[in-house]
């Protein structure tokens, strides 16, 4: 037990109808104090309206003397915005929380103030409520908004009470980190935020495409509109355009589309939950044409969880029910999808086996842009192999098709894979050329997803060459269009890509907190495969520093998660790290 604890205070600010929320924070609180905190001479105290004294005065005015005593804020939001704490509702405030935010605002901007970090958390609302939104819940939406355009602060949505106390936890162990580094008599800078190794660093992602080659020229045009606000980062409005569009709970377009939606933003549950109702859809009207959809959609819920064999067993379903409907594309996506799992359990084999089928098909029957896609999951493969030749064969036949169909995005994705080919050749300046050829096919089509991926690459051609200061300008850039979009994976991998260019500047300290960042996000998401990384990568960083102990515990956690996930490349790898330590 440590001798001397040093408290810090935490207040929670939320209207009505939150009270499990509340009551979650002060058990989060309690258990971590108990577990982890309070061994390392860390305690933190929950602070909310429940512990103001009666006093003589304006209540909410007591409220605010707590707020201004706390250390970190935490604002809680779901379908109420609350009422005015004044009387007459005359105050400059609508709300007794909106007026806490901005004693906190004023906190965190006062150096002599012990307000460190804000942040707010939205509890996911239902389509239905979001359809029709009443005042209450049309004052959150517009807060949101704001949020999401300023930047300034950073929040998070979550669909259920364990997810909002994991992401509570995982600030509490960022806040005993600051206090053990140092930082914590310092404000965080607001917000969290900057992203991969060459984690990945390719252009079929672990998460492919939500949308099928050639879907959403037959969307309706409401979709196609919802999608354009999603893709602008208007998050909130596309979320609402789609809640509107899915009310009914009848339309299996709609739900898959909102499904793919959720996904994308890393609301995992919420989105399980619309491919699980198109099954209900389709059983009551014994139609099938939606089903298939579906399960491809879970496969790929599963497999950002990391569960692979479930995530195997919705795609084989998605296939299955494909080929009796006779619909070839989505055949040809579900081999993909079977390939990508193949190949991040180490099956090369396999995975080409998967990748040579959706090809066949998509040849067969004339599918472009699922052959270009299928060439480059096959130069992927090859790549991974180390054969550079094969791989620039496959990616050369993905830009030559995309070239002669004016296929713009598979273009730059292809310009992007060729790019990495060049990077592996030692060629950095042909490497750089390709991805700004594919930046400005992303610039033009307006596609932030795709600027994220190569302007990610790039940095690492700026990283690997020595230019530094370039390539932390360039994964800025990233982090920015990240965090507009929420590619929560994008954002993980940024911050391990800042981590390892202040490992390669020897700034151990800072390259440990890039990657503990990375690591919060990942395992926030519950993208094991990245999270994984992220402890391999800490086990470098303290065998550096000549932790030998500390090397082998985040090696020995690296092993169990691959091994989770049968990725057996890096189990091997990870496993060598470990036996190396074993014999010095």
């Amino acid at each position: 037990m440590a001798e001397d604890i040093k408290q810090y205070r935490v207040f929670i600010a939320s209207p009505g109808g939150l009270d499990k929320e509340r009551e979650g924070f002060r058990d989060t609180l309690r258990d971590y104090n108990e577990m982890d905190a309070v061994q390392r001479g860390v305690l933190f105290r929950p602070v909310g309206w429940e512990d103001t004294l009666g006093g003589i005065g304006r209540p909410q005015s007591i409220i605010n003397d707590d707020v201004r005593s706390c250390d970190y804020f935490v604002m809680v939001l779901w379908d109420r915005w609350g009422s005015s704490p004044d009387k007459k509702g005359k105050g400059k405030y609508s709300s007794g929380t909106e007026e806490e935010y901005h004693i906190a605002l004023e906190c965190f901007a006062d150096k002599k103030m012990p307000m460190r970090q804000i942040v707010v958390f939205f509890k996911a609302v239902d389509e239905r409520m979001l359809s029709d939104p009443g005042p209450q819940l049309n004052k959150v939406l517009d807060f949101k908004r704001k949020l999401e355009t300023e930047k300034t602060i950073y929040f998070h949505t979550y669909d259920e009470i364990e997810h909002f106390k994991k992401l509570i936890g995982k600030y509490l162990a960022q806040w005993v980190r600051d206090h053990e580094s140092g930082e914590a008599g310092k404000p965080v800078k607001q917000p969290i935020p900057p992203q991969g190794p060459p984690v990945g660093a390719e252009e079929v992602s672990l998460v492919e495409p939500e949308i099928l080659p050639g879907e959403r020229e037959a969307m309706s045009a409401k979709i196609r509109d919802a999608w354009r606000l999603a893709d602008e980062g208007k998050l909130t409005d596309a979320e609402i355009r789609f809640a509107e569009l899915a009310v009914s709970g009848t339309d299996v377009d709609v739900l898959n589309n909102y499904g793919r939606f959720l996904l994308r933003i890393g609301r995992l549950g919420q989105a399980e939950v619309m491919h699980k109702k198109v099954l209900e859809v389709e059983e009551r009207t014994a139609s099938q044409e939606g089903v298939a959809a579906a399960y491809g959609n879970l496969g790929l819920i599963y497999r950002r969880r990391g569960d692979l064999d479930k995530a195997e067993k919705m795609h084989i379903k998605a296939l299955d029910i494909s080929e009796k409907l006779g619909q070839s594309e989505r055949m040809a996506r579900q081999y993909a999808s079977l390939g990508v799992i193949y190949r991040m359990r180490g099956d090369l084999e396999k995975a080409e086996q998967m990748h040579t089928k959706a090809l066949e098909i998509d040849e067969k029957f004339g599918q472009f842009e699922g052959m270009a896609s299928d060439y480059g999951s096959l130069g992927i493969i090859y790549r991974t192999r180390g054969d550079l030749v094969k791989a620039e064969q496959m990616y050369s036949k993905a830009l030559e098709i995309d070239e002669k169909h004016g296929l713009l995005e598979g273009m730059a994705s292809a310009y992007g894979n060729l790019g990495l080919i060049y990077s592996h050749r030692g060629d950095p300046h042909k490497a750089e050329q390709m991805y700004i050829k594919a930046i400005e096919i992303d610039e033009k089509l307006g596609w932030l997803e795709g600027m994220a991926h190569h302007y990610g690459n790039l940095g690492t051609i700026y990283d690997t060459s020595g230019d530094i200061d370039r390539a932390e300008r360039i994964y800025k850039k990233v982090i920015d269009i990240a965090y507009k979009l929420e590619l929560r994976e994008t954002l993980a991998a940024s911050y391990n890509n800042l981590g390892n260019i202040y490992l390669n500047k020897g700034d151990l300290d800072i390259a440990e907190q890039m990657v503990l960042k990375a690591l919060w996000i990942s395992d926030a998401a519950g993208m094991i495969g990245l999270e994984a990384s992220q402890y391999a990568n800490l086990g470098i960083i303290y065998r550096i520093r000549g932790d030998s102990g500390r090397a082998k515990e985040y090696w020995e956690k690296a092993l169990e998660l691959f091994e989770r996930i049968g990725m057996k490349p890096e189990i091997e790898k990870t496993q060598r790290l470990i036996d190396e330590l074993k014999e010095k």
